[in-house]
């Protein structure tokens, strides 16, 4: 059984944006957009290969 109580629960997703200070949200948009475009990115094919030549 947790101790925590609702109130004392750390916000997550748009509720925790809420409650961070200007600077922190400001990072935490910098990080988003960082994760996503480095997801988008295609992998190279010399990359490919070698991760072929694991299997």
């Amino acid at each position: 059984m947790s101790s925590e109580t609702g109130s004392q629960r750390k916000a997550t997703g748009k509720d925790a944006d809420k409650k961070m200070p200007k600077k922190a949200q400001d990072v935490n948009i910098a990080l988003r957009r960082a994760y996503e475009s480095a997801i988008e990115e295609n992998i190279p094919d010399s990359m490919m290969d070698l991760l072929n030549k694991l299997n």
